[in-house]
């Protein structure tokens, strides 16, 4: 059996264009598995050759509806025809791409000047489709830069990929995502007091390249959150940009940040984290402490008790018993002042069962007595950071920064992590970190036909 594989192009004024793309041949006398429907090498041939004819005569009906001028409805000359070369997710293709002269109603008393224009170029002024640089992107920031082009060159009848051309893509993306995101908040800075917003920070370390003089570089991610807006993450590391700050504000903005707007930072108690959002806006933020980090370090303080207190049989272990039980409580309902106190009260404690004991709960003491001091220390450190964690849940708002901590592993470990063996740049790990937070929020998909 033949199958023939026709298409027919109708242009808008009517005329009908029929293109022959491919001609299949099965044998039934001799059939086999392997030739039951399409293969893979003959449907990237035929998308191929599909792409091709569709590409040309779109070219064509651009350049047909772009030579009638618009201020005198002239119908303008062909000044010439050149190859325009465009990388497509169905193939490398080559078109012919006429140039329209200028009207010379735009040029009076200039009857001599033959200055043309593209009009394929006012459409695509890249060499490559939106589409196919959203994916090249896409897998990049999903896998290695090696596996990404193995996919696409097994899976999609693209022109050749290489690790090379994928890493470009990503940083010319990733660029136009920043350059984008500077764009859409033009003649928005005036507008004041908008919604109140939450940011969650978070870092991750990546392994930093030989010919940077350190062992790692500190990669920022975050999670930007309001009432009014869809959640915006972001990734950022401070030795890949010039202007990092500046970067942040932006992320900021997409967000719907305006100058006035109410600012909550939850982080795990680095003074830099807040104070990288507080230098980004210019003003004041709230800065509070996660929870989550308080909580694993109560639990350290309550594990080791129940070990000194085992092996203790002293009339005073009822009252510290009730003091570590109600620690949580206190620490929770902003009792911080209350909790410092009965933390002092814990640590004399131990020290005094280090001093009558020996053996095993010698050492369990020595624990207690370090576990308190740890916790007394970071609540300490972090003071003006505590707040009423309970009363703050009522009200529906966080009280930690889980999801910055699931972002560390979205966003910078499960692509950069010291699993993955790989050495980075801090401007190669900034822009691999932005492509994924905008492909985790669906941003990447929205970006504008024009996009690199």
């Amino acid at each position: 059996m033949k199958v023939r594989i026709r298409i027919e192009t109708e242009f808008g004024w009517g005329e009908r264009r029929g293109h022959d793309i491919s001609i299949l041949e099965r044998s039934l006398t001799e059939a086999s598995a392997e030739e039951l429907g399409l293969s893979l090498a003959e449907g990237k041939i035929i998308l191929r050759e599909i792409q091709r004819a569709v590409l040309q005569d779109q070219v064509e009906e651009i350049t047909e509806i772009e030579r009638v001028c618009q201020t005198c409805q002239t119908y303008l000359p062909i000044h010439d025809h050149r190859s325009r070369r465009i990388d497509t997710l169905f193939g490398r293709v080559t078109v012919q791409a006429p140039r329209v002269r200028i009207c010379m109603c735009r040029f009076p008393g200039f009857p001599e000047c033959t200055t043309a224009f593209s009009p394929l170029t006012r459409v695509l002024p890249g060499q490559a489709t939106p589409e196919f640089c959203k994916l090249q992107a896409d897998l990049a920031a999903r896998h290695s830069f090696r596996e990404a082009a193995r996919l696409l060159n097994a899976l999609t009848p693209c022109a050749r990929q290489n690790h090379t051309t994928i890493r470009n893509r990503l940083a010319s993306v990733a660029d136009g995502l920043e350059t984008r995101s500077d764009d859409i908040q033009e003649g928005v800075e005036v507008q004041s007091g908008g919604p109140e917003m939450t940011v969650f920070l978070d870092s991750a370390y990546v392994r930093s390249r030989p010919e940077y003089q350190k062992r790692n570089f500190e990669v920022i991610v975050g999670s930007i959150e309001s009432k009014t807006a869809k959640k915006h993450r972001f990734g950022l590391s401070l030795a890949g940009v010039d202007h990092p700050l500046d970067c942040l504000k932006s992320s900021l903005k997409a967000a719907g940040w305006r100058p006035g707007s109410a600012m909550t930072v939850l982080s795990d108690g680095d003074p830099a984290l807040p104070r990288l959002v507080r230098n980004a806006i210019n003003g004041n933020v709230e800065h509070i402490l996660d929870w989550w980090h308080i909580s694993a370090r109560i639990r350290h303080v309550e594990t080791t008790f129940q070990t000194l207190l085992s092996q203790l049989d002293n009339s005073e272990t009822c009252d510290v018993e009730a003091l570590v039980e109600r620690l949580r409580w206190r620490i929770w309902h902003g009792q911080t002042h209350r909790a410092l106190e009965a933390l002092r009260i814990l640590f004399r404690f131990a020290i005094k069962a280090r001093d009558c004991a020996a053996g095993e709960t010698q050492e369990a003491a020595l624990s207690v007595a370090g576990r308190t001091m740890d916790l007394q220390t970071y609540l300490t450190h972090n003071l003006s950071a505590l707040v009423n964690y309970g009363h703050r849940r009522k009200q529906g708002k966080a009280v930690s920064t889980s999801r910055a901590e699931g972002l560390v592993n979205e966003i910078a470990n499960v692509r950069m992590g010291k699993k993955q063996r790989m050495r980075w740049s801090p401007r190669g790990a900034h822009r691999v970190a932005t492509v994924r937070a905008a492909v985790l929020d669906g941003r990447l998909l929205t970006r504008g036909p024009n996009a690199a």
